[in-house]
């Protein structure tokens, strides 16, 4: 039963894979045990849970993860309410709680959320971009630097995928502009160009624009970007961490559809 149950959250909800390859009953049943000691406490909680109790977590973690996908914060957080009912101590639930905060500007709870996951799994990339997030949206924008800064250092040498290490080198470029430092921010523009396959070159040009307040040429490179990536909406990370920066107000153009 627990080997299981921990099949499906671990590969159903983490997507990480879990090694069932012994080959005899011995060596088996010497794996389980020490899966089971290097656990943390709400996932032995989760495996001795009753069937339909494992599988309705499972369903409303889900249905939270799909409602985030489609910007429904308020419904997402009450399902993840619905999933502590029946376990707590899960820190993806928190972690997608705060990120439906952050994105509600919720900055306070969201960050205290962040911190509870980082207890947790200290080395969780997403946790890390979250928080830098919050830092850069209240005005920390040096300590949003070095967080973003060592992460993608890290990334890097784990050859992540380079949407993502634009994506931070785009929040870094939002920082030191805010802190004034254009030659700095510059730097990092200079390094991509029209042809390049990120939306970083156009976003960079819209926050430079921003700065120098000419919101018209702004709203001409977000639009220009977010066409160019409407299909695969490479463009949504660099709209939000623009929002969350300050620079946009009402008057900013709308995502694209």
């Amino acid at each position: 039963m627990k080997r299981h149950a921990l099949t499906i959250l671990l590969a159903g909800i983490f997507c990480i894979p879990l090694c069932t390859s012994a080959t005899a009953a011995t060596q088996e049943s010497t794996e389980e045990e020490q899966e089971m000691q290097n656990l943390p406490q709400w996932l032995v909680d989760f495996s001795n849970l009753p069937e339909n109790q494992r599988n309705k977590y499972i369903a409303l973690f889900n249905q939270a993860k799909g409602a985030y996908h489609q910007s429904q914060w308020v419904n997402c957080i009450s399902l993840l309410a619905q999933c502590e009912v029946i376990l707590r101590g899960n820190p993806s639930i928190w972690n997608l709680r705060a990120s439906c905060m952050l994105e509600q500007k919720y900055f306070k709870e969201a960050e205290a959320e962040l911190k509870r996951v980082l207890e947790a799994a200290p080395d969780d990339a997403v946790t890390i971009m979250n928080i830098a997030q919050v830092y850069m949206a209240t005005g920390r924008y040096a300590d949003s630097i070095a967080i973003n800064t060592r992460l993608r250092e890290d990334l890097y040498l784990q050859h992540s995928d380079e949407s993502l290490l634009y994506a931070l080198d785009y929040r870094i470029l939002l920082c030191h502009l805010l802190l004034g430092q254009k030659d700095k921010a510059q730097a990092i523009a200079s390094t991509v160009s029209p042809v390049t396959d990120t939306p970083l070159y156009h976003y960079a040009k819209a926050a430079f624009a921003l700065v120098e307040g000419n919101r018209s040429a702004a709203a001409h490179y977000i639009g220009v970007a977010n066409r160019i990536f409407a299909d695969n909406r490479a463009y949504i990370p660099f709209q939000r961490s623009l929002e969350l920066s300050g620079l946009l107000d009402a008057t900013a153009p709308q995502r694209h559809p």
